[in-house]
Parts: structure tokens; C-alpha cells; sequence
């Protein structure tokens, strides 16, 4: 069978389920290199989808793709599927297990989609946004499209990004923690500071996504001790750096903990753990690592081994860097080495 006639079938699949209630008018299938021009919202969300995931201005679709829109009054929420991942699924296994993963997917974010909703409705009321303020970091290179419309700060390749967090979702059985990007023309309707609005955002992620040392190949106290560790609040908190066996920098749900790096007095405290100045690895969104200046990792090797995970491990989203930061305990700085 072949993609087209897969995806057709899908769809036929979809719309005989009347738990879901779809019709042809929920359901888009588009192949590579045709565009959606006809229909302005789901141009509007492709050309998004493209500048978030590809940093590109196209409104090309990149990949075979099925998009299925859940509406509820203005808005719309879109479930993407790549075709060519559900195909590959198809041809090993059959539709019998490609339905139920899809059809999962779509009551998931279906569950979620009305308190989304309802929230996004309120996005002109600052102070009902207020506590749902997050900040997410990002690779300025990768995202730099999607990022002119975004209220950021930048050090070196890394932005950091004011969001919105929604209501959380389970998907096969894993929490999945949900945002959106704050746009400068909601900001504007805001009328507050800019930097007071992003300083408040930080610290309620602080709060939210408390800083934790995680303990990735061993653990503290023995093979009974917790691999996560707070330590901002206990001075007794001694951690070797130069041990490969170190705790890697993350946050309490570690999903985008690479921020932790960032807020108000983490570098500080890393710092006088260190006695010295120390170097940065953002292995990912998720977390870095920490080397003192003068311990025994060199720069370059710190260098090879970003690379290597950037290029052989890392998903283009999971990109945090491509640089090597110095924090300076001295002028409180970080800075590109």
C-alpha cells in the first residue's frame, strides 16, 4: 500500500469512530512540497509549525503530514502525525496498532483543550496570566524565526522565553507539560514592564521547577540515596565537580531544567561550591554540566563532547547550545568562553 493510500484509509478509520466525532472538515492531509494556502488558519499554524521547528519563513510543508483540528468556539488546537512515522509503523505492524496510537493522541489533547481554552481566553487579563508566567529555554540559532515575535532574553546562543504554562496532559502514561509562547501583541495588551514581567516569570518557574543536582550514573549516600538532590537551601551540600561521576545541573521535573542555570542565585551558589570559576556544558534543554576552571577537563574536550551530543544524540528541538559558557565569580557574569 502505498502513503497516500495509507493515509486515506487512516482517515476513513478516524472518521468512522463516533467516540471521536470527526468530520471531513477536522481532518487535513497534506504531502511533501504542497502547501495549505486554500485554508488561512492552517496556513497560518504551518507556517508557525516551520518557523518553530525548522527556523523557516516557508509555508511548505516539510514532510508528509495529517493534521486533525479540535475546535471549540474561536478557537483551534491541531494534532499533527508525521505520515511517514505512522507508515513506517503500518508496514511492521499493521493498522491495528497504528489506530489506537493516534486516536490517543487526539483524545489526550482533546481532555486538556477545554481548560486550555478557557485560559487563552483570558490572555488579556495580566493578572490571571500573572502565575501561569514560565520561562523556557530555547537555541537562539534554531529558533531564530519564531523568536521575532516572542518576548526573550538572550545570552550567547541561548534565548530565554516567556511562556505561558497550560494544563498538564498524560500520554501513555507520562506526564507532558504544555506551553505557549507569549506573543509581543498579547504582550502589548498587558501594559506592564517588560523586565518586571520577566523577572516575576523566573521566579515563579524557580518555584514551580525548583533547582536540583541529578544524579545520572550514581547516586548520593549509595544505591538507596535519591538521584535528585535540592541544594539552594542547605550550605552543608557538597558536590566534587571534577568526579565523573557528578551530578548533573537539572530541575525538579527535569523538562527544560537546562533554566535552572539562570535563576537568581544558582550560579552564585555553584560558585562557592566550586571555589572558583567555573565552565557551563548545556548538554540539552534539560540540563548542563558543571567543570571548574581549573579542574581536569579542558575546554576543547568540553567542545568534542558538545558536539558529538548535539550532532549524535540530541533531537533538533533538545539543542539548548553550541557554546561553552565561563561564569566569572568575581563580576557575577556569564559569558561565552
Amino acid at each position: 500500500m502505498a502513503v497516500r493510500d495509507f493515509a486515506i484509509e487512516l482517515i476513513e478509520e478516524l472518521l468512522r469512530d463516533e467516540e471521536l466525532g470527526l468530520t471531513e472538515q477536522d481532518i487535513r492531509f497534506y504531502d511533501k512540497g504542497t502547501t495549505a494556502e486554500a485554508d488561512q488558519e492552517m496556513d497560518s499554524h504551518i507556517r508557525w509549525k516551520n518557523a518553530r521547528y525548522f527556523n523557516d519563513d516557508s509555508n511548505v510543508i516539510r514532510s508528509s503530514v495529517l493534521i486533525v483540528q479540535l475546535s471549540a468556539g474561536e478557537h483551534t488546537e491541531y494534532v499533527n502525525f508525521q505520515v511517514g512515522e505512522l507508515y513506517r509503523l503500518y508496514r511492521k505492524d499493521g493498522m491495528k496498532k497504528v489506530l489506537p496510537a493516534v486516536k490517543g493522541d487526539i483524545k489526550d489533547l482533546r481532555a486538556t483543550a477545554g481548560q486550555q481554552f478557557a485560559l487563552l481566553e483570558r490572555l488579556e487579563d495580566y493578572e490571571a496570566i500573572k502565575p501561569r508566567l514560565i520561562i523556557r529555554p530555547l537555541n537562539y540559532d534554531n529558533n531564530e524565526k519564531v523568536l521575532r515575535s516572542a518576548i526573550y532574553r538572550r545570552t550567547g546562543d541561548i534565548a530565554l522565553v516567556l511562556y505561558i504554562s497550560l494544563e498538564p496532559t498524560v500520554h501513555n502514561g507520562i506526564p507532558i507539560l504544555l506551553s505557549t509562547m507569549v506573543r509581543q501583541d498579547i504582550f502589548q495588551l498587558w501594559d506592564v514592564e517588560e523586565q518586571a514581567a520577566f523577572d516575576w516569570a523566573m521566579e515563579n518557574t524557580m518555584r514551580l521547577q525548583p533547582p536540583v543536582f541529578y544524579y545520572i550514573t550514581g547516586k548520593p549516600g549509595g544505591p538507596s540515596g535519591p538521584p535528585k538532590v535540592p541544594f539552594m537551601e542547605d550550605e552543608s551540600i557538597r558536590v566534587d565537580f571534577n568526579d565523573p561521576l557528578a551530578p548533573v545541573l537539572t530541575t525538579e521535573q527535569t523538562v527544560n531544567g537546562a533554566v535552572a542555570a539562570f535563576y537568581p542565585g544558582v550560579l552564585e551558589r555553584l560558585h562557592r561550591m566550586a571555589g572558583e570559576d567555573i565552565y557551563l556544558v548545556f548538554t540539552g534543554t534539560c540540563d548542563l554540566h558543571v567543570h571548574p576552571v581549573n579542574g581536569p577537563m579542558k575546554v576543547s574536550s568540553m567542545r568534542r563532547s558538545l558536539a558529538d551530543m548535539n550532532r549524535n544524540v540530541n533531537k533538533r528541538d533538545e539543542v539548548l547550545s553550541r557554546q561553552i559558557f565561563r561564569y566569572d565569580g568575581e563580576k557575577k557574569e556569564l559569558v561565552v568562553v
